[in-house]
Order: C-alpha cells, then structure tokens, then sequence
C-alpha cells in the first residue's frame, strides 16, 4: 500500500494547500538565504581592511630600507663587533688581489630590492581586488591563486631575512645578530636601523600566515559548499513522492520539484 494518499490527486483543495505552504517556506529560506548573502560582504570588507594594513604596513618598512638605509651599517655594525662577518675585511682581498667571498644575501642590495619588490605586488594585488569588491565580481579562484602565490612570496622573504652569514670562517653567524641580540647592544645611530629589520622580519612572517590562512579558509568554505550542494542532490534523487508522508518538509520539496 503507497504511502502517498490518495486524496493527494484527488483532492486539488489538499494538492493546493500543500503546493502553498511549500511555496511559503521557499520564500523564507530565500529571505533567510538573502540575509546570508547581505552579511556575507561583511567578511570581505573585514579580509579587504587587514589587507590594506599588511600591503600598505610592509610598503613603509621595506620603503624605508630601500635601496640601501640600514643593512650596510648593520653589517658593519655586526662586523666591528665580530658578531658576523665585517665588510671592511673585503678590502684586503682587494688589496692582494683576490677574489673576495661572495656578499651574504641578508646584507645584498638583492634581498633588499626582493622584498621591496614583494611588497609593490602585494599593493598592486590589492587594489585589484578591491575593484573587484567595488564592481560586486566574485572571482574566488582568481584570488585563492593570488594568495597562494603572495604567501609563498612572504615565506621565502622571511626565509631569506633568517639567513646566515658563513662568509668569514672565523665569525659565523647562523642567523642574522639583529635578530639574536637585543638592539641596545647595536650602536646608538643603528638601534632604530636594527628596530626596522626586526619588524621586516616579523611582519614577512604575519603576511605569508594572512594569505595561507586566506588560501586554507578558501579551499574549506568551498568543500563545505560543495558537500552541502551533494548532501541536498542526493538527498533529492533519493526521496520519492510515493515513500513520505505528505505533510512532512521532506515530501514538500519532493512535490515541488516533480511539480516545477
């Protein structure tokens, strides 16, 4: 014997009552799914805002440095103390006419324009995403690659500031003395110099963990769309109209559907 009754086809008052309370429900799960949608830019607005303090945050430190302000004088600095290798040691290789040893790259004009050049990328990413946010275009995808690719950027200019200077092998230095010393050690005229490598330094480390954990909650909220999308198709194949009770919601979205 069907569970579905049989007054359903042959009553259309019932047919009606029930297409109605169901037409009812979807209007209020689309209102409900509307104010979803309405506080969804808020998480957006809130992503965009620390952003804007982490691009513009690393484009006055790193700005700061360029080309050459401090990393020179803390070289020296740490050479004269004989906490790493001393630059002024270069001149006696010139002198005798040898090859001086390679410049380390966390006193190189190289590192110092990298992490320069990261940060003008991180600015120029921004503010196309924010004509993006401006113009209402979800482009999900576009900006998981981004966020991808500007945290590994980070990662590897963290990595390079921690690098080590094995230069002169009578002063090895495993990590760069500003970050193993305290700045009162450093002198006078490089303590601030030595303050702005310490927050480089961290704030590398804080922007490659914002856009990794951008990258992480993507890919999370995307499975979890995702299996919410299967669990309701699936859920829908596997109901029929003639298995449920005509009054529960289960049946109603069942109706609805082979009506529409």
């Amino acid at each position: 014997m069907s569970k579905f009754p049989e007054p359903l086809t042959t009553s259309p008052s019932r047919y009606l009552l029930i297409h109605n309370t169901l037409v009812i429900k979807n209007l209020l799960i689309m209102s409900q799914r509307l104010r979803g949608s309405i506080h969804r830019p808020d998480l957006s607005v809130v992503l965009l805002c620390i952003e804007a303090v982490v691009v513009f945050a690393a484009l006055v430190l790193f700005g700061v440095a360029y080309p050459d302000r401090f990393r020179s004088r803390l070289w020296r600095n740490g050479g004269e103390q004989g906490w790493c290798s001393n630059p002024r040691m270069r001149i006696y290789f010139y002198a005798n006419h040898e090859e001086p040893p390679e410049i380390p790259l966390i006193w190189s004009q190289r590192l110092t324009t990298s992490d320069m050049a990261t940060a003008v990328l991180g600015a120029t990413i921004f503010f196309a995403r924010l004509t993006m946010a401006v113009l209402q275009y979800e482009a999900r995808w576009t900006n998981l690659a981004y966020d991808a690719f500007l945290g590994v950027l980070w990662a590897c200019s963290a990595a390079a500031q921690n690098e080590p200077d094995l230069s002169d092998p009578h002063h090895f230095s495993e990590r760069p003395w500003y970050l193993t010393r305290s700045c009162d050690e450093a002198w006078p005229e490089n303590r601030g110099w030595c303050m702005i490598a310490k927050w480089e330094y961290a704030w590398s480390i804080f922007a490659a963990f914002f856009y990794v954990a951008r990258v992480v909650g993507t890919l999370s909220w995307s499975l979890y769309e995702k299996g919410r999308r299967d669990g309701f198709s699936t859920g829908c194949k596997a109901l029929s109209l003639s298995e449920c009770d005509p009054w529960t919601e289960e049946c109603e979205i069942a109706l609805y559907m082979d009506d529409a």
